[in-house]
């Protein structure tokens, strides 16, 4: 009986204890001990989870969150992270037990852009913009930076406003040094996809080429800068076209001599990746085109080259494309359709390595056979 006694006085000792330590805040076991306790809990998950656009108060047992989630995705994963920060909850295990995220809203900014692509083309005295922009202020700012860069060109496009791009500082130096890239170049474009620039496009001389290269090279902070760029042929004046044709019928070799001499080491270039011949070429065709109105004989097979960027199927196409378009334009100036053919051998005859952007550069050309009319 008396070992019953104490035992029973034992139990009572040991809960008024307990109640005593629940309502004094400085002892563990506490309530106020147990809150902080589940405060850093619902911190440390809050940072796991991250939401740093997120705050937490705990109530008790009652988590209460507050802040502009990023999503609905985003706050789904905030409010299973919280409500598992520790144990399952309830009276014996403790922890969380009620949710309250009632006081939190979702961000309902632009959508997202996935690609977050931002090109400009420039052709003649036209800029034309199009893709996204990060915000109000990046967009004002890069047309701002396009008329500075191009005080006499006529800028046009649209930029659409986007979330999903990289941080916008970093990117508005990117398209600042591109469009100082770009404004070098005779006829060219920019394009960024995400953090990556590239500017491509036609240059006069091997010394702008190395500028606009050096410029791109500057291009930093997780971003990075790329030129891939094409030699202007020399130009061709009315005159020098008029001396280069002959008078009269000439015979066959003389003729495919006359027609190489024009074309020297010139580069029939074109649009990035596309088959639109640049104003050089064109004015190169004319004077080809000339000769070849005094040499009905000769036949002209044109075959298209590619570098190795992108797939083989691409490259092909896109060479036969480009081949196509050369003898399409000889026609239209008056040369004997039945004289010519068209090939694309894509990026399977390469002149040097792909490795480097020259190489890649003398890879994309347009070659010319000239053979007599009586000859396969």
């Amino acid at each position: 009986m008396k070992a019953l006694l104490k035992f029973l006085a034992g139990c009572v000792v040991i809960g008024v204890i307990g109640l005593v330590s629940i309502h004094m805040d400085l002892l563990p076991g506490s309530a106020q001990s147990a809150e902080r306790h589940l405060l850093d809990k619902a911190l440390s998950a809050i940072d796991a989870a991250d939401g740093d656009w997120a705050g937490v108060e705990i109530d008790g047992q009652k988590a209460v969150l507050f802040g502009k989630a990023p999503s609905r995705e985003g706050l789904d994963k905030l409010k299973t992270a919280v409500a598992r920060a520790q144990w399952p909850g309830g009276l014996a295990l403790g922890g969380i037990t009620i949710l309250d995220a009632s006081n939190m809203t979702v961000f309902s900014g632009p959508p997202l852009a996935d690609p977050f692509v931002w090109i400009a083309e420039l052709q003649g005295r036209q800029l034309v913009l199009s893709g996204y922009a990060p915000s109000q202020s990046a967009r004002d700012a890069v047309f701002l930076l396009a008329a500075m860069r191009f005080p006499d060109a006529d800028i046009s496009g649209v930029l659409e406003i986007a979330s999903g791009a990289p941080p916008e500082e970093g990117w508005l130096a990117a398209a600042s040094i591109s469009l100082q890239a770009l404004a070098r170049l005779d006829n060219g474009a920019v394009e960024a996809d995400g953090p990556a620039f590239e500017v491509s496009g036609v240059v006069a001389n091997s010394a702008r080429a190395a500028a606009v290269s050096q410029l791109m090279g500057l291009i930093d902070d997780g971003f990075s800068g790329a030129a891939k760029l094409t030699l202007a042929p020399p130009e061709i004046t009315a005159e020098q076209a008029a001396d280069a044709a002959p008078t009269e019928v000439a015979e066959p070799d003389r003729c495919a001599e006359q027609s190489r001499s024009i074309l020297g080491n010139a580069q029939i270039s074109f649009a990035r990746d596309r088959a639109s011949l640049n104003g050089p070429s064109q004015v190169l065709l004319d004077a080809l085109a000339t000769a070849l109105g005094a040499c009905p004989g000769l036949k002209i097979a044109i075959t298209g080259h590619t570098d190795a960027a992108g797939s083989a199927a691409a490259n092909h196409r896109l060479s036969l494309a480009r081949a196509g378009a050369v003898g399409d334009y000889l026609r239209d100036a008056g040369v004997d359709a039945a004289h010519i053919t068209t090939g694309g051998a894509g990026e399977s005859e390469p002149l040097v390595s792909n490795t480097t952007a020259e190489g890649r550069a003398r890879n994309r050309r347009i070659e010319f056979q000239f053979t007599p009319g009586n000859q396969d």
